[in-house]
């Protein structure tokens, strides 16, 4: 009797003496600089009730934002801003691919901390320092940090080819296991993905030997932490609406209990320092330049791909001219002035648009095949409208009837000239005959061309697809 009573007595003491480490974790941040000095503040609170914290975010730190994307080196004003909050340790997301090697390189270097990722391997030329992992040591607890990025079908993350040359990549769920020997080096082990939600889950099955997930690149919002398999799985959606702080209870190597929760950022003060750094970096007249008034709200995101795609056939001159869906970075946009840091928030990726011919089958299989690779929605067209079908557990739309401007059906025989963006020409399949030439122009800079001659637009219910989904 007394043995029975002594064994629970153990385990209270061995619970008081456990060390108490804290996580923040944050992912697909996307350049919103502007909710950054909140993120200061939330930081520094926490801080100073665990001066021993880790911050690690798990990648798309970038993209989003003019001022971070654009300039000689893409990126490095949120290394500048994330130095200056003291982050610990990223992952690599797929948007840190925008800026090409060069650019991602100089961010690495600029960085105060490291990048982790298991499964890239870049070439020693472009200088890109990663390293699989890390160990911390905070209050003599080892944490180990794995790093983990998506790939798609065609082996790569979900990036433009052409930022990508050089630099290796293997399937993530496959680079993993190889790793399970880091749980015999640290007393805590997390797995920093970019990966997604769904991916997580898989990658918990197969994992069980971590501790958590701190996860990105799907934008879920998960409340207090998701249990897969013994695993916690975290994520914060997306720019900067939340920050996870992740608690670990851990006596003599071993984590007694752990938990999740999501701090929403928007009760906290802003810092007046890094709001300060972020005037500073905001602060280049060439981004204030006013293009045009809207006129109206524009409430839906497929008319702002029609007021880019109009301004890409605009220039270029064709027939037709292609948005994916995914190309267009903002789901709305408020009556009132548009600026050029508006036009670049819209369309931050700076891909070349490429002209060809083809002929009405061609042009309706590449937007079908558009759907493929994009889970954004469907491509948004100038010169033409569309309706289509999306049949249940297909990997792609279906065109049923497609017209142009004027109401003339498409003809399937006929030929057509069309713009169409270089990241859809190396991510499609199936592309037309035509393998197309540069127009020498990208999405952003033809908006900006064509608006600033329009004083005023408007296209507040602008719609030319008709998407139905069995």
């Amino acid at each position: 009797m007394k043995k029975a009573l002594f064994l629970p007595l153990l385990s209270l003491l061995g619970s008081a003496f456990a060390e108490q480490i804290t996580i923040l974790g944050i992912n697909d941040m996307h350049a919103n600089i502007d909710s950054v000095p909140r993120l200061t503040t939330c930081v520094q609170q926490e801080r100073a009730k665990a001066p021993q914290l880790l911050l690690l975010s798990a990648g798309d730190n970038r993209t989003g934002s003019p001022y971070v994307d654009c300039g000689d080196h893409p990126g490095a004003s949120m290394i500048q801003l994330m130095n200056h909050i003291g982050f610990d340790l990223s992952a690599l997301g797929n948007h840190e691919f925008d800026g090409g090697p060069a650019a991602l390189a100089h961010c690495i270097n600029a960085a105060d901390f490291e990048f982790v990722s298991a499964n890239v391997f870049p070439s020693d030329t472009h200088g890109i320092q990663l390293k699989p992992y890390k160990i911390f040591e905070r209050d003599g607890v080892r944490i180990g940090v794995l790093g983990l990025l998506q790939v798609d079908a065609n082996g790569r993350p979900d990036a433009h080819p052409d930022q990508c040359k050089g630099i290796g990549f293997l399937n993530p769920l496959e680079v993993a296991p190889a790793f399970r020997y880091l749980r015999s080096q640290c007393d805590i082990l997390i797995l920093l993905t970019h990966l997604g939600f769904e991916t997580d889950i898989e990658l918990a099955r197969i994992f069980p030997e971590a501790d958590a997930i701190i996860g990105g690149h799907s934008h879920t919002r998960v409340e207090n932490g998701h249990t897969e398999n013994g695993v916690l799985i975290t994520q914060t959606q997306n720019k900067l609406k939340y920050l996870t702080r992740l608690t670990f209870d851990v006596d003599n190597g071993k984590v007694l209990s752990k938990k999740a929760e999501l701090l929403p950022l928007n009760k906290y003060e802003a810092d007046a320092t890094t709001a300060d750094m972020v005037e500073k970096i905001k602060a280049q007249p060439f981004f204030k330049r006013v293009l045009s008034t809207v006129k109206r709200d524009i409430p839906r995101r497929e008319s702002l791909g029609c007021m880019m795609a109009d301004a890409i056939r605009s220039c270029v001159g064709t027939d037709i001219a292609v948005v994916n869906m995914g190309n267009v970075r903002l789901d709305t946009f408020p009556a009132g002035p548009i600026t050029v840091a508006d036009v670049y928030s819209l369309d931050p990726f700076g891909n070349d648009t490429i002209r060809m011919t083809v002929t009405g089958t061609e042009l309706l299989r590449v937007l079908e095949n558009i759907t493929q690779n994009d889970d954004h929605g469907a491509p948004c067209v100038s010169g033409m409208s569309y309706k289509a079908i999306w049949p249940k557990g297909a990997d792609r739309m279906r065109i049923t009837t497609a017209s142009l401007a004027d109401g003339t059906p498409i003809n399937p025989e006929g030929r057509y000239t069309l713009a169409i963006n270089s990241y859809l020409c190396a991510t499609t399949e199936a592309m037309p005959a035509d393998p197309g030439v540069s127009a020498h122009i990208d999405g952003a800079t033809s908006m900006i061309k064509v608006l600033e001659t329009l004083p005023e637009i408007d296209y507040a219910e602008v719609s030319r697809v008709e998407m139905t989904k069995e």
